[in-house]
């Protein structure tokens, strides 16, 4: 996701066939995955650093965590290079405010809605968070591990995403936060009825624009 949109957007904004020029370390999500489930942040949080440090090595100049859910690790990450990392959430912040809003929908995988590391984050930031209720907790969950990361959309998925976002809303979340990088595929922008922001295209946005 990442990599295509820093491509589709360097080529609208500048000239076409433009790219920027990225250094990507690819992980094994299986092996992240695993570890989340097993709640071993400890050894993510060293598979993220050593990728950093691959990074800075072979020459990078700004890093991001490709991932809503591994900045639990950004520490570990920022600590582990001289380089500036990009944090999401700040991102998420910053677009949050030029809306003219302060209260958000915190909507990603049950770990961002759950754990501190984002909730507490933003809610320092001056935003006010509402995460869904655990019913919906375990079913955004679903929808990411069970289909969207192996690449699956569906119609009865965009609904249920929809119905959480909108119950979201009315318990006080000015603005939606697709807070998981596959969340995009679930959205169109041209036909939402709810204000959004989709954290991968700002993130993307704010790399380009570093």
């Amino acid at each position: 996701m990442y990599y295509t949109l820093l491509n589709q957007a360097t080529s609208v904004q500048n000239a076409p066939w433009q790219q920027p020029q990225i250094l990507l370390d690819s992980l094994d999500f299986r092996e992240i995955v695993l570890c989340q489930q097993a709640g071993d942040w400890k050894t993510t949080g060293r598979i993220l650093a050593d990728s950093a440090r691959r990074l800075e090595a072979g020459g990078a100049t700004v890093l991001a965590i490709g991932a809503n859910t591994m900045h639990m690790n950004y520490e570990d990450v920022a600590s582990a290079v001289s380089l500036p990392v990009l944090d999401v959430r700040d991102v998420i912040v910053d677009a949050l405010f030029k809306m003219g809003a302060s209260s958000l929908a915190l909507l990603g995988t049950k770990y961002v809605m759950t754990e501190n590391f984002f909730r507490d984050y933003l809610e320092e930031a001056g935003v006010r968070v509402v995460v869904p209720h655990a019913d919906q907790i375990d079913a955004l969950q679903a929808i990411i591990y069970k289909e969207l990361t192996k690449g699956i959309v569906s119609d009865n998925s965009r609904e249920t995403f929809r119905s959480i976002a909108s119950d979201s809303r009315e318990r006080g979340g000015e603005v939606v936060g697709l807070c998981c990088t596959e969340f995009g595929l679930l959205v169109g922008h041209d036909d939402e009825t709810f204000p959004f922001i989709d954290s991968t295209k700002a993130h993307v946005a704010a790399l380009l624009a570093y």
